[in-house]
């Protein structure tokens, strides 16, 4: 009898390749092959992180530029009489955002503190993705921050493909959830020179690896906002200077003989025709808009129409372009025509700007808000 005529017929006479695992009947995998498999995953990691490094380099220098652009390059940002201020901006920004009331109760009143967290955090995570410095995390913070600015900024710009944060915001995200692909940071270099000063021992624990690089990172990060700041300090000041000197720095021209000034003027036509434009501020007590910055404007027929000033795009404050008889907002390029209610001559909004009636005097030239 053959010694296996007791065997099941599935296993009789089954020679079991070497390289087969007994546990699953899969063939197991050589050391020749693991280190084949090995060398691809590491080949196809380093191409997805190779294929990351424009985001890198794109969102990176975009937010280390935008950080310093707010306290170095912006002397208007900080200076809180400016129409372009960050304070300005989020006046603006409370009128649509669905984060109003933190806005009015925590971002306005600590309006410097927040600009400056800003332009810091901003710094840190355009360095870090630069760097390769705890690059997910900083991916993370610069996600969270596009989206922060989406829900004040651009939230109410339709369509909303032409607001700018949430591309950033995407961007972000796949940066966060992909990573560098460990190519072309300075992990590596910064684990060896720690060892080399003798800080750390080669097989230092990562947590606290993550933490030095962490407060590297956030140290730079201070360092860089902080001079830019002390740097564009003088800037700020001496606008800031002029512009609360303001309209005492150039007098403006009156009607001959007695004028009545009502409460709720604004200006005379006099001053409109030397000026072009007049700013001023909605009474908290209108029915709309109360608050909001204004303009009244010139028009070429010799008659004075007011707008809102409050750019329909992100809240920014928009001004009178005298060689273009437009308004102009100055931080996105809308541009709007005052002869035609308002209505959009171009740039990322379709909504035209606010009228704010008006009444002009015909005999004393005096404008005063209607109703």
């Amino acid at each position: 009898m053959r010694h296996d005529a007791h065997m099941p017929k599935r296993q009789r006479g089954t020679v079991r390749p070497a390289h087969q695992d007994p546990r699953v009947g899969l063939p197991a995998t050589t050391p020749a092959q693991g280190g084949r498999q090995q060398a691809a995953t590491v080949a196809h990691g380093r191409r997805v992180g190779l294929a990351m490094v424009p985001l890198r380099l794109f969102l990176g220098l975009t937010f280390v530029y935008a950080g310093l652009d707010k306290v170095l390059f912006d002397p208007t940002f900080l200076a809180s009489a400016a129409p372009t201020s960050l304070l300005a901006q989020l006046h603006g920004f409370a009128q649509t955002s669905p984060l109003a009331p933190l806005i009015t109760r925590i971002a306005e009143p600590l309006v410097g503190p927040v600009g400056l967290a800003i332009a810091i955090a901003e710094i840190a995570v355009g360095l870090g993705a630069l760097s390769g410095l705890l690059p997910r995390a900083s991916a993370w913070g610069g996600f969270a921050i596009s989206i922060l600015l989406w829900l004040t900024s651009s939230i109410a710009i339709h369509p909303y493909y032409l607001g700018p944060d949430l591309p950033y915001a995407a961007g972000w995200l796949t940066l966060a959830l992909v990573g560098d692909g460990d190519v072309y940071n300075v992990r590596a270099g910064l684990g060896r020179w720690l060892v080399g000063l003798g800080l750390e021992e080669p097989d230092a624990d990562p947590e606290r690896r993550r933490f030095i690089q962490g407060a590297l990172l956030g140290g730079v990060a201070i360092l860089t906002g902080g001079f830019g700041w002390l740097l564009g300090e003088p800037g700020r000041s001496s606008l800031t200077a002029e512009l609360q000197a303001g309209p005492s720095a150039s007098p403006t021209p009156v009607p001959s003989g007695p004028v009545a000034t009502p409460a709720n003027s604004i200006g005379t036509l006099a001053s409109l025709r030397q000026q072009g434009s007049i700013a001023f501020q909605i009474p908290p007590q209108a029915t709309s808009h109360a608050g909001d910055p204004a303009l009244v404007v010139l028009l070429g027929d010799g008659t004075a129409v007011a707008y809102d000033a409050v750019c329909t795009h992100a809240g920014c404050t928009v001004g009178f372009d005298q060689s273009s008889s437009d308004l102009f907002c100055p931080c996105h390029g809308a541009t709007f025509d005052p002869a035609n209610h308002g209505a959009v001559l171009g740039g990322p909004t379709n909504i035209p700007l606010p009228e704010v009636p008006i009444h002009v005097d015909a005999q004393t030239g005096v404008i005063t808000l209607a109703g």
